[in-house]
């Protein structure tokens, strides 16, 4: 590729008009659209302004075939956004599998997994711990790629959409048929006794399991798709505004959190509670969580 095709995909993949890229650069309009169309050649000040701008280097936008660049960074991001569904899917899973693990220790060892909600503990702490890496990992794609030129064909979205319906379909009718297994396991087994109660308890958690799981996979291909958000959150959170913005939300929910985990302990040490009970304030403490970022957010879209 020439400069003038390489000038053209650098400014479309920074959402930038002829006009506002002449701005920046202090000349007209007509001498963007000159450069671009290869009719004249900016001076070696303008062209080392250019490799600033955009960030790249002089052999890159003399040379280099910027589109083919803008190609492969849409690969980067597709893929991306497939290992988000896949890990966020995966997590949640995880979390919710962890009460049913917990139930089954405590029929197979009372005094010992129990009593110490091991299971439960240790299941909620990988499921954290990949939502954890899952924000670290997805902030620093957004800074290393803070705009992602568009690139899902209509035919492409209107294809996810039909997909999109059915793995919601799936999950919501997985989620009903949860509620009836379990009513029938009522009322088929006759006698009502612990072991019955366990089997319907842990058998809800693996089909609740098995229902949320597809929805939060789908949900977040759901935001994979939408590049055009993507973007403009990218632009948000890059502002004096939206990093002040994002500050305030993290302190607030951090003492929320805090809090949270205090009462945790206190509740276990001293009621002797069971790690269900005492795993309620963060619970409580995640949807104060949602609630506080709502309230806080300041962004006008």
């Amino acid at each position: 590729m020439n400069f003038a095709e390489n000038l053209k995909a650098l400014r479309e993949k920074n959402a930038m008009t002829q006009e506002q890229l002449a701005e920046k650069m202090e000349v007209s309009r007509q001498t963007v659209s000159k450069w671009e169309s290869g009719a004249s050649f900016p001076e070696m000040e303008k062209l080392v302004q250019l490799t600033e701008l955009f960030g790249c280097t002089m052999d890159g936008m003399l040379k280099g075939n910027m589109l083919q660049a803008n190609r492969d960074e849409a690969k980067v991001y597709d893929e991306h956004g497939n290992w988000v569904a896949r890990t966020g899917a995966a997590a949640t899973c995880i979390c919710i599998l962890s009460l049913a693990a917990q139930m089954l220790g405590e029929y197979i060892s009372p005094s010992l997994l129990g009593e110490s909600g091991i299971l439960f503990l240790l299941c909620a702490l990988i499921g954290a711990l990949l939502w954890i890496r899952l924000g670290m990992a997805s902030s620093h794609f957004r800074k290393k790629h803070p705009y992602v030129e568009p690139f899902y064909t209509e035919e492409q979205k209107e294809a996810f959409h039909h997909k999109y319906m059915s793995f919601i379909i799936t999950g919501v009718g997985i989620l009903i048929a949860a509620l009836i297994v379990v009513a029938a396991i009522g009322t088929v087994w006759q006698q009502k006794d612990a072991r019955m109660e366990l089997v319907a308890e842990i058998l809800f958690f693996i089909l609740v399991a098995a229902g949320v799981t597809p929805i939060v996979y789908i949900a977040l291909q759901a935001s994979k798709y939408n590049v055009e958000g993507y973007n403009a959150d990218n632009a948000w959170d890059m502002s004096e505004e939206g990093k002040e913005n994002g500050r305030r939300i993290g302190k607030a929910c951090g003492i929320i959190l805090l809090i949270a985990v205090i009462c945790c302990v206190m509740i276990h040490e001293l009621t002797g509670s069971s790690a269900r009970v005492a795993g309620i304030p963060l619970v409580i403490g995640g949807i104060l969580c949602g609630v506080a970022s709502m309230i806080l957010n300041r962004r006008k879209d």
